[in-house]
């Protein structure tokens, strides 16, 4: 019986009080929500910091065929500085304009858009595992009634 009351002793000394043991829980709570932010806001980065950088573009239009047969030419990906998950393309469909497209995980989306000198462009893509090729798909329009659908293989420089 004295073993029994010296237990009951230990547990009544450690036992947390109740208005602590609610700013404990609210803490890690915090700590939680806001590592995870914190990890996708990494990981995103992380993506668009390996894409960074010039490109040859391979790239196959309905409308002119296979552009670049002989020399591919050269798209410089860089971040958006407006959009944490978002990338700008230079010389996007090799005619000097950018286009702004978003970058989730191993995917990138161009939403539809009017770039300079009246193009409309739309798409998406895959980065590889290993980022250092980009399969694209999109269509674009000149300010024509024609959209011109395209396919381009993008290789890391």
């Amino acid at each position: 019986m004295p073993v029994k009351l010296h237990l009951i002793q230990i547990k009544m000394k450690t036992k947390v009080r109740p208005d602590k043991l609610a700013v404990i829980l609210c803490f890690s709570l915090l700590m939680i929500i806001s590592g995870c932010e914190v990890a996708d806001d990494l990981l995103g980065n992380e993506v668009i910091s390996e894409i960074e950088g010039e490109w040859s573009v391979d790239e196959t239009s309905e409308v002119f065929g296979k552009k670049s047969t002989l020399l591919p030419y050269t798209v410089t990906i860089s971040p958006d500085p407006d959009n944490l998950n978002g990338i700008i393309i230079d010389n996007f469909y090799d005619v000097g304009i950018s286009v702004r497209a978003n970058v989730s995980g191993s995917s990138i989306t161009i939403p539809n858009q009017e770039a300079e000198d009246e193009y409309t462009v739309y798409g998406s893509g895959t980065i590889s595992g290993n980022r250092n090729e980009i399969d694209m798909s999109y269509v674009v329009n000149d300010g024509t009634s024609q959209d011109d659908h395209c396919t381009a293989d993008y290789t890391k420089l």
